[in-house]
């Protein structure tokens, strides 16, 4: 079946649901319109987002942004991810990480960070406040739509001289880092994108000697990535750390992140 034909027979039901909510509240005026209210479920919370999507003309990144620039302070980098955490659990669910990694960000205190996966730039920003005043974080994002809007709540945190936003696959990126880039080495890494590139990408940052000793490899959803944890429980090369948890905003999937600092020269 064509991939198209099957994406939408699957938007289907949340399609005809939100119109009829739609027509609802156009005819009764309800303020509490279940368009504009949190769907916590990995599953439906995607078909919901396609649905508001078609509804509304735009994509779920553009909405977020909107509500960021119009319920934020311009620098304010704890009036930014109030006003993105605020539509995150009262509008529309998705991925975000914080306590966590602001933790690890100020115990490896990295000079020279890289971010494998910016969605919308949460976690940049979460790291970029926490790193040393002088860091440097450079962060992949394989979707444009993505790293546009990403860049502009950066931007507005007041880290966009901070944060290198680089639009590509991580494939393509990594290798030439030393190049392009001017990167020696990493003091720190941040793996939370395709669950199955992270294994591949870890070999391309080992290969390319990016990680030295002390270097920290910082990864979310590692529940999601069983070679990765794995190969990296199992290597002599790596003291690790778990922590377990659940997805953000009051979704209730059980979750897990891990460090691994580099034990070799």
């Amino acid at each position: 079946m064509d991939q198209h034909v099957y994406s939408a027979l699957i938007a289907a039901p949340a399609v005809a649901t939100e119109l009829y909510l739609l027509y609802q509240y156009k005819s009764r005026k309800n303020i509490y319109w279940k368009l504009n209210q949190p769907v916590r479920s990995g599953v439906y919370s995607g078909l919901f987002t396609k649905a508001r999507n078609i509804i509304y003309g735009n994509t779920l990144q553009d909405r977020l942004w909107k509500y960021v620039e119009g319920h934020s302070e311009e620098g304010n980098v704890d009036s930014v991810l109030a006003a993105y955490d605020d539509y995150c659990y009262n509008y529309e669910w998705t991925w975000t990480i914080g306590a966590v990694l602001a933790q690890v960000v100020q115990e490896a205190s990295p000079k020279i960070a890289l971010e494998l996966g910016t969605f919308l730039g949460y976690s940049a920003i979460i790291t970029a406040k926490n790193m040393p005043s002088n860091g440097k974080l450079i962060t992949l994002e394989a979707n444009p739509k993505s790293a546009e809007i990403a860049k502009k709540i950066i931007n507005r945190s007041g880290f966009g001289e901070k944060v290198t936003i680089v639009v590509g696959y991580t494939e393509d990126v990594i290798p030439e880092l030393h190049h392009n880039y001017n990167i020696e080495t990493l003091d720190m890494v941040f793996i939370d994108h395709k669950k199955e590139a992270y294994l591949p990408d870890l070999y391309r940052l080992e290969k390319g000697r990016f990680l030295h000793n002390g270097s920290v490899v910082f990864a979310d959803n590692i529940e999601m990535a069983p070679d990765f944890s794995e190969y990296i429980r199992n290597s002599n090369n790596y003291k690790c750390n778990y922590y377990g948890g659940t997805i953000a905003y009051g979704v209730r999937v059980i979750d897990g992140t891990g460090t691994w600092d580099l034990q070799r020269s």
